[in-house]
């Protein structure tokens, strides 16, 4: 799910230090997760059955960067677990919180910098993908569609959003 609203980074940091018993929880979670986990090929073919791609898992505490705005884009990420800001400048443009949500890809489909600066609201699990789109498009065709799905209804809620705003405005 992606929801929009409009939050200061000055507001997360604030929330980040309220929730630092919640980051030790999550460590130790981590640690408890990473003695269960014995071989690195378990991990992966569970992810690619789960979601029909292979990545990388990552996990990120409260306030962590995932991807900062201008950075090259050298992959993209599908959410496993937690919550995700993504922010323009000072600005939470939105959230991602609905486990399988596909973000970071628009710098990898277009060969751009980083359009936005990722940041785990919660603690939070990725799963890296370093694929090109035309090697996604050859080798998972359902996941490449999913991924233009995606991007159409964030196309259309966008354009819902700016013509909502400019008819309030006039």
């Amino acid at each position: 799910m992606v929801s929009f609203c409009y939050l200061t980074k000055a507001s997360l940091r604030v929330q980040q230090k309220a929730s630092i018993p919640i980051q030790r929880r999550w460590g130790e979670a981590l640690h408890e997760e990473s003695r269960m986990t014995t071989k690195p090929q378990d991990l992966k073919s569970a992810t690619e059955t789960e979601f029909g791609i292979s990545g990388v898992r990552r996990y990120y505490a409260i306030g962590d960067i995932i991807a900062q705005m201008g950075d090259r884009a050298d992959g993209w990420y599908i959410l496993l677990t937690g919550k995700v800001g993504v922010f323009k400048r000072d600005f939470s443009v939105a959230e991602i919180s609905e486990r399988g949500t596909v973000f970071g890809e628009l710098g990898c489909l277009l060969d751009i910098p980083r359009t936005a600066t990722l940041q785990a609201i919660e603690p939070t699990s990725v799963l890296f993908v370093q694929m090109s789109m035309d090697e996604v498009v050859e080798r998972y065709p359902q996941f490449a569609k999913r991924i233009l799905m995606s991007l159409a209804e964030r196309l259309a809620k966008t354009t819902d959003s700016w013509w909502s705003s400019a008819q309030q405005k006039s």
